[in-house]
């Protein structure tokens, strides 16, 4: 294989904040998509969810909170040519004044429903036909059937390490119901405020986490905090010793090809 990225069939993701935003269209409008492979509901701004049929309410919980949200039905997502109709959350999409139009955050179903690489080089992401000649390397993984969330498994000197790939979490976090056993390399750094998906707002104290590895290769160091995350263990019916997020994978400058239908998942280091 040539080893050749077609740049014109890229699709360019935006940071702002510890978060991504890529192109995406939702009942034929052109927007902003914020990209949260931790969610597992579709979230739409309430401009966008004006004269659609209510369908009620829904609770969403979080590692720090439990919200109560409108729900609304037949909204057409399009993201990466892929188009469906789903029901959808209504909330903000971001706090704070964005330098552009997002009205939707997509969630693991929606960005996972065809393989796809995220790739944290480029800031892009493209479908795995696009890119050839890397040396990928599998990652054991799973999907979570009925949210579509991915649990990756990533080494540290103590043994394995259950991971939730999250990009709507700017910032990582280890489950303090396991931190003694898992035995992980924290360093305090600094105090920061840190907001969740259902808006909740908590100060946390962070650490550098050092020391994980993908196979052979180890991952740069990362900030992260500890936060009990037994509920969504409880909630997932899966182990959970880290959400894995959008500051370590920028950190990382990785390629990662997710291939959910397979239950697959590699990575170009």
């Amino acid at each position: 294989m040539s080893g050749i990225i077609n740049l014109s069939e890229l699709t360019p993701f935006t940071i702002h904040e510890f978060k991504l935003f890529a192109p995406a269209r939702v009942n034929r409008a052109n927007t902003f998509a914020y990209l949260d492979t931790g969610a597992s509901l579709v979230t739409i701004s309430p401009k966008f969810a004006e004269g659609l049929p209510r369908a009620g309410t829904i609770t969403v919980g979080s590692a720090f909170a439990q919200r109560v949200f409108d729900t609304v039905e037949d909204v057409e997502i399009d993201f990466l040519g892929n188009v469906h109709r789903i029901h959808a959350r209504v909330n903000q999409i971001a706090d704070g004044d964005l330098p552009f139009n997002a009205d939707v955050t997509l969630d693991a179903p929606t960005i996972f429903a065809k393989a796809l690489i995220f790739d944290f080089r480029l800031m892009y992401i493209l479908l795995p036909k696009q890119v050839s000649g890397e040396s990928w390397i599998g990652l054991p993984a799973k999907f979570v059937e009925d949210k579509g969330l991915c649990i990756i498994q990533l080494a540290s000197q103590n043994g394995t390490i259950h991971a939730l790939f999250d990009t709507g979490a700017g910032f990582s976090a280890v489950n303090s119901a396991h931190i003694e056993e898992i035995g992980l390399d924290l360093q305090p750094a600094f105090e920061l405020e840190i907001s969740d998906s259902t808006d909740a707002k908590t100060t946390q104290k962070l650490a550098v986490c050092s020391g994980l590895r993908i196979g052979d290769t180890v991952l740069p160091s990362f900030d992260c905090f500890s936060t009990d995350l037994q509920a969504i263990e409880k909630a997932l019916g899966c182990r959970i010793d880290m959400v894995f997020g959008a500051n370590a994978m920028l950190k990382s400058g990785f390629r990662w090809l997710f291939d959910r239908l397979a239950g697959e998942v590699f990575v170009a280091v």
